[in-house]
């Protein structure tokens, strides 16, 4: 049995362990896991992820949860070459990438904050302060790229990932961002790797459509 990877398109988490699994072009399966269905909540996934989430990653006998951990262990494992540097060996440049992906928990948190699926089927707009708690979120990653190309360092890592595939959705969820160059030259540089469109980009387009018809539902005609 080779590497299959339980996911949801709309997950940050998951589309990180897609990216780095793209990134490698390693050989993998897909397997969507249904929430709304509570596909997640089944005995046969919880098996595989006890806290009954996604992504989870079936790797022969190894079965593994927790989105930084996976993205981590296909890195030791399978990176060669240059593929190496996403996550590298050298301790004074790996524990850089460590801190951004511990970061990037707090990324995820105000993106969930936002409550996206509350916006995405009701049409529910997010508090003033959930959107300011973004919006302070993203000045701290804009700071954090001041003279850099990536988030640690001038090198793409696995830190990127985990950290753009929230950000790329919180893109679609607010209009104001704030006063983020550093963050927007960053994503137009995540947005030119040959497997963003697959991962992210086509996935964005379906939830902006989404939001938007549940922001501006069509005026039924009257007779």
């Amino acid at each position: 049995m080779g590497i299959v990877l339980y996911h949801l398109d709309a997950s940050p988490p998951s589309r990180s362990v897609l990216m780095t699994l793209k990134a490698l072009k390693l050989e993998f399966e897909i397997k969507p896991v249904d929430l709304f269905a509570g596909e997640h909540k089944k005995p046969e996934y919880l098996k595989i992820n006890p806290r009954g989430k996604v992504p989870a990653l079936v790797d022969g006998k190894l079965q593994l949860s927790e989105s930084r951990a996976i993205i981590q262990y296909l890195i030791n494992k399978y990176a060669k070459g240059a593929d190496k540097a996403l996550y590298p060996d050298d301790p004074d440049k790996r524990v850089l990438v460590d801190m951004e992906l511990y970061i990037s928990e707090i990324v995820f948190e105000a993106f969930l904050g936002l409550n996206p699926p509350a916006m995405l089927l009701k049409g529910e707009k997010p508090s003033k302060e959930k959107v300011e708690a973004v919006q302070k979120c993203l000045k701290d990653i804009n700071d954090r790229l001041e003279g850099k190309q990536y988030l640690a360092g001038n090198t793409l890592t696995i830190a990127d990932f985990s950290s753009y595939a929230s950000v790329v959705f919180i893109k679609i969820l607010i209009d104001d961002m704030g006063k983020i160059p550093n963050v927007e030259a960053w994503m137009q540089r995540m947005q030119k790797l040959p497997y963003d469109d697959e991962v992210n980009g086509q996935v964005m387009k379906k939830l902006a459509v989404m939001l938007q018809e549940k922001l501006n539902p069509k005026k039924q005609t009257q007779f």
